[in-house]
């Protein structure tokens, strides 16, 4: 196989060879490099339309679901990476309306698994999001990416799961991982506000605004180093950069999925601003009502889903908002 797939290169090569334009900026070793990438990238694409053996031991067949293990409370599964699209309002049955975050599960597969036998630990590697800039992509990331036969990705995340629920890799994974009136837990990284001062960063009084103060007005005043101890505590609250870090939020809910679009629609708000990747997980401290797919979703051929999913408790757009009743005299 791998040596079909040289001749293939060696042809195009020859054909590349009679127009001088085209490679006449590439060195021999670039083109040695081409050649390899492609050849592992070809080979990883047949690998994955006929699998060997001893991919399938890893895993079992995606087509026969029985053969995966069943869901208990103290199994941990993966997670999946999203894309922040924005806030919308929904309205749940009582009538009460509630803010949502839009998170789109966009182009995420599996890329590589860790065992505790090998890296001491088990989990699955994430990506998300296909790169379209190949260039900007390193030859070791190349290569790790073709390994798994998928693109390469512009986020990778790794998530820590329990013994049996290593995933195949290059498996796609689907905003259905998630169940409807389910509760996760959100990281992502906060909108960056630059260097501001204690007012805005930490919410302090500040100075007066008359009486004798000049240009001292949104300053923090005395920071608590006196001769004793002579210094100034560390965390101490001062001003500095604001935003840019990693934060979490706990115990969200998820309203509604969009089977056709992979669109989670997330209860409350989500850190970050738009076109931000989300790190979403099964909820730590709110257990699962009911068994959520295990260790993920597969789509099945001929088996397609509704395209809207929502919770119990929300308002579905179809059904009717005022009902009315005929008044007994």
């Amino acid at each position: 196989m791998a040596s079909f797939f040289a001749n293939c290169v060696s042809n195009i090569t020859a054909v590349a060879s009679h127009f001088p334009g085209l490679i006449r900026h590439v060195s021999s070793s670039n083109l040695n490099t081409i050649s390899r990438t492609v050849i592992r990238t070809l080979a990883s694409q047949a690998n994955k339309i006929n699998p060997t053996h001893s991919d399938q031991s890893h895993s079992p067949s995606e087509a026969n679901q029985s053969e995966w293990p069943e869901w208990k409370s103290d199994k941990k599964r993966t997670g999946l990476i999203g894309v922040k699209l924005g806030m919308m309002p929904m309205w749940m049955k009582n009538g009460t309306r509630v803010p949502v975050t839009l998170v789109r599960i966009q182009e995420c597969n599996v890329i590589h698994n860790k065992t505790k036998l090998k890296d001491g630990y088990n989990a699955v590697q994430v990506g998300a999001v296909d790169r379209h800039k190949i260039l900007r992509v390193r030859r070791a990331q190349l290569g790790h990416f073709a390994r798994a036969g998928v693109n390469a990705k512009r986020k990778v995340w790794e998530f820590m799961v329990s013994d049996d629920a290593l995933i195949l890799r290059g498996t796609p994974l689907h905003a259905m991982h998630f169940v409807p009136g389910q509760y996760v837990d959100v990281k992502a990284k906060t909108i960056g506000k630059g260097f501001q001062g204690v007012m805005k960063k930490h919410g302090m009084k500040g100075q007066p605004a008359t009486h004798g103060v000049t240009k001292t007005h949104r300053k923090m005043g005395a920071t608590g180093g006196g001769q004793e101890p002579g210094r100034i505590w560390p965390g101490k609250k001062m001003a500095g950069r604001m935003g840019n870090k990693y934060r979490t939020t706990k115990n969200l809910m998820v309203m509604r999925i969009n089977t056709k679009y992979n669109i989670l629609y997330l209860k409350g708000c989500v850190p970050g601003h738009k076109n931000q990747f989300i790190r979403i997980t099964d909820a730590n401290f709110k257990q699962h009502q009911e068994p959520p797919p295990y260790p993920t979703y597969f789509r099945q051929h001929g088996q397609d889903p509704p395209e809207e999913l929502f919770a119990p408790d929300a308002h579905r757009l179809s059904d009717s908002t005022l009902e009315f009743t005929k008044s007994k005299k």
